[in-house]
């Protein structure tokens, strides 16, 4: 009977621990505002990233070049969560880009700051994504990839090999999250929509990283 009564005893409290973590799971994700995805992210050669690859938390941005959200939290909040999380070692950014209208223009110029990004020459083309977008659409922007395509074999080659599959990839990653805009962040399992507040944003990183904590020490 003592047996019994013991078994009981522990089946309850195991029970109650386990209400207990539930119930702070959740407060967690109210208050953070995110929702668990099955959708597994991976890195790519043409992924623009920042932060050393040993960081310990790696977050995936989902973004378009046209989204105002999306350059603002580039331009704006990058270099904050940079000076307090990327520099150090802590956290490092993936940038997915993505084009759902799958313009040509756009995906040339997705594809190109992928290709030099990948060559560590970059900052000019991204500059250029990050304040004038609207600027692939131009007569200027189509010569300047004619042009690389018939004097750089190399880059040319990285431009059309394989028929734009790193951003069909971003594309179909993205639509699985069942997403409606841009940007989108994953991180370990949870996603996060829309362009957080800064203070909002760290408190969102300091939650994943003492998450990771926990699951691997």
């Amino acid at each position: 009977m003592r047996k019994r009564l013991l078994a009981i005893a522990t089946i309850l409290l195991v029970c109650a621990l386990a209400f207990v973590a539930y119930r702070w799971c959740t407060r967690e994700q109210r208050e953070l505002r995110f929702k668990t995805t099955d959708v597994m992210v991976t890195d790519s050669d043409l992924d623009i990233s920042f932060g050393a690859d040993t960081a310990q938390l790696t977050i995936y941005m989902f973004a378009t070049y046209t989204c105002r959200h999306c350059r603002a939290f580039l331009n704006q909040d990058l270099p904050v969560i940079k000076s307090r999380y990327i520099d150090s070692g802590r956290v490092r950014l993936v940038i997915k880009p993505i084009d759902l209208g799958e313009n040509r223009d756009m995906m040339y110029a997705i594809q190109l700051a992928g290709c030099m990004n990948r060559d560590g020459n970059a900052d000019d083309i991204l500059e250029l994504l990050l304040t004038e977008p609207d600027a692939v659409y131009s007569e200027e922007f189509s010569q300047l990839i004619d042009d690389i395509i018939g004097s750089n074999p190399e880059l040319a080659e990285c431009l059309v090999a394989d028929d734009f599959s790193y951003i069909r990839k971003n594309n179909s990653l993205f639509s699985a999250t069942h997403s409606k805009g841009t940007p989108i962040f994953v991180v370990s399992g949870h996603l996060y929509s829309g362009r957080q507040k800064i203070d909002r944003f760290c408190k969102i990183i300091d939650y994943e990283s003492n998450r990771v904590n926990i699951l691997f020490n």
